[in-house]
């Protein structure tokens, strides 16, 4: 019995050891992906504004050192004011992508609204993130999946219309990821720039 026990503990052990031997269990693109789902569900349950759906400017992610459980830091902000901070939130989350706790810093103010009418901006920067994630095998792509930092959205003119500009940085790369997007939440192309 004592051998059995032994056994499976250095199992255990060992499967422990080499769960994530290339890094954490989910990608900053994923991390972000998953901030944008939990802004949503906690406006839902009623836990912050509304306002943090309509009018999301910027998602920023930085990786935290010796804070463990939490492995991200998510801070979501909205278009700033005309005077003062924008309001912020920030969500923690472990390196498997697993939700720990939020927060509203105190000291915001509302901005303006960016008037989005197909869908809300956090859906919109969610489906540029789901364009990382979905292409996170091309080799332009993995520095923004593994390494991206931030997050833009904008509303722009694209051929005389209308359309959602996501603006991506990396910690891995120089170059700028954009995505265009139709009101609707519809991809239209992607290009980098340096």
């Amino acid at each position: 019995m004592k051998k059995i026990i032994i056994i499976v503990c250095m199992f255990m052990m060992t499967v422990s050891a080499f769960a994530h031997p290339e890094g954490p269990g989910v990608s900053n693109a994923k991390a972000m992906e998953l901030a944008a789902h939990r802004v949503d569900r906690l406006v839902t349950l009623g836990k912050i504004e509304g306002s943090f759906l309509k009018q999301l400017e910027k998602i920023e992610i930085a990786i935290v050192q010796d804070q463990a459980p939490i492995y991200y830091k998510v801070r979501i902000s909205q278009i700033p004011p005309g005077q003062g901070a924008p309001m912020q939130l920030d969500i923690s989350f472990n390196e498997e992508g697993k939700a720990l706790d939020f927060q509203v810093l105190s000291g915001g103010v509302g901005g303006p609204d960016a008037g989005w009418t197909g869908i809300d901006a956090v859906s919109l920067v969610e489906n540029a993130l789901h364009y990382i994630l979905e292409n996170s095998g091309d080799a332009k792509m993995i520095p923004f999946d593994k390494g991206i930092s931030s997050i833009t959205l904008s509303k722009e003119m694209l051929n005389g219309e209308s359309v959602a500009h996501t603006q991506a940085t990396s910690n891995l790369t120089s170059d700028k990821l954009n995505i265009y997007l139709k009101l609707n939440g519809s991809f239209i192309s992607a290009e980098m720039t340096p």
